[in-house]
């Protein structure tokens, strides 16, 4: 009886944000007027930690909410993530000619091999595409501490994917796509007005204080003089508000670039 009633009402889902320092679980309630419950766990030191030590806490955050046999859905955040955007080869169609092309393509901009690494992409044959990699370590982790809750994994979405799959369809022209997290600030740039695509996509990692508006200029400028594109005149940023992020109208610095804000979900 109790299953069938189990199967009857919904159980709701987790969201799960894994950041550097900690794991965070918001247990979403199936009905209505449930409150949802909001866990948070420290992580230990990434680059020496073992897929186990990593899912430990991650197993405690998921228990504490109440997270046993639902639907998880875990964002990542940027500053954990590698992105890089890949050149189809041509006359290569098929999957194995794309992923061979990530491959390299990844070596050249990290040094290593993407053996250690989960790569997820939106391969396309005919133009260039957006790849991201993620630790197969933390990805593991994550796997194990779901598993022990006897939940499903139903997703598994780099923050900045999250933002640009909202965000894609009602961008303009002279827009750029940024999210920014406890410690990275990282930048969609934008390019072809008719139908928006990504160029390149950075990951900036901020300073101990929070920047000015001059160093977010800064950071713009050169990014766009890099991939040689032209700088926006908006720029889109998912995350915290910060006051200092702000374009003041008296300074003439400010003219010509307007920040939008979207609140992190």
């Amino acid at each position: 009886m109790h299953d069938r009633l189990m199967r009857i009402w919904p159980r709701g889902h987790c969201r799960v944000r894994l950041s550097r320092d900690a794991v965070s679980v918001l247990r979403v309630s199936g009905a209505r007027k449930a409150t949802s419950v909001l866990v948070e766990r420290p992580l230990p030191a990434f680059a020496g930690a073992a897929h186990d030590m990593l899912s430990a806490p991650i197993t405690a955050a998921l228990d504490a909410a109440g997270g046993a046999r639902v639907p998880v859905h875990a964002t990542i955040d940027d500053d954990l993530v590698r992105y890089f955007v890949v050149t189809p080869p041509a006359n290569g169609g098929r999957m194995q000619d794309l992923r061979a092309a990530a491959g390299v393509r990844f070596h050249v901009l990290y040094g290593e091999p993407l053996a250690d690494w989960h790569l997820a992409a939106d391969w396309q044959c005919a133009a260039p595409f957006l790849a991201c990699a993620v630790s197969r370590r933390l990805h593991a982790a994550l796997q194990v501490a779901v598993e022990a809750q006897r939940a499903s994994l139903a997703s598994v979405t780099p923050n900045f994917v999250a933002a640009w799959n909202r965000s894609r369809r009602r961008l303009g022209a002279d827009a750029w796509l940024a999210t920014l997290g406890e410690h990275a600030l990282t930048l969609g740039l934008v390019t072809d007005a008719k139908k928006p695509r990504l160029a390149a996509v950075r990951t900036l990692p901020l300073p101990k204080a929070i920047p000015s508006m001059a160093w977010l200029r800064d950071q713009l400028s050169r990014a766009a003089l890099l991939d040689n594109v032209a700088a926006p005149s908006v720029l889109h940023i998912h995350g915290r508000p910060l006051d200092e992020w702000q374009p003041d109208p008296a300074s003439s610095a400010d003219v010509g670039l307007s920040v939008q804000w979207h609140p992190q979900r």
